[in-house]
């Protein structure tokens, strides 16, 4: 199993703010992409503002290419997974704002915090620390 944190600049504002999201990769090859998205049920599957498979894994959202941030395997992979699967805990899934949160990267901010796992977020990741405010 694995598990990808990737990022995309937004359109029009790429160079002041980005977009996170998870791609977990399982040990059949399945690959499933978990992010919030500013429109509720878009497609996919959905909860509120949380989707899986909206778009695929790699794709951007419009202001450039994905990148890799992170990638966790094995047991931390697990964690990430294990807090993937309890969404319906995630405090916003029927709200969404675009500053100070809660958005997309305070979802993925969200889930490595009860997946135990640290990350820092580079100041573009508006929305992220908005995710502390809510533990």
């Amino acid at each position: 199993m694995r598990v990808e944190l990737r990022y995309a600049p937004l359109p029009s504002i790429g160079a002041i703010a980005v977009h996170y999201w998870l791609v977990v990769t399982d040990a059949t090859g399945a690959c499933h992409r978990w992010e919030v998205w500013q429109t509720r049920n878009a497609g996919g599957r959905s909860i509120g503002h949380v989707h899986c498979d909206l778009m695929p894994p790699e794709a951007g959202v419009g202001g450039g290419p994905s990148r890799i941030a992170a990638e966790w395997r094995g047991e931390a992979a697990g964690r990430i997974v294990q807090a993937l699967k309890k969404i319906t805990n995630y405090p916003h899934c029927e709200r969404y704002r675009t500053w100070p949160g809660p958005n997309s990267n305070t979802f993925v901010a969200w889930v490595l915090q009860h997946a135990g796992i640290e990350y820092a977020f580079p100041w573009k990741a508006f929305g992220a620390r908005f995710a502390r405010r809510t533990r």
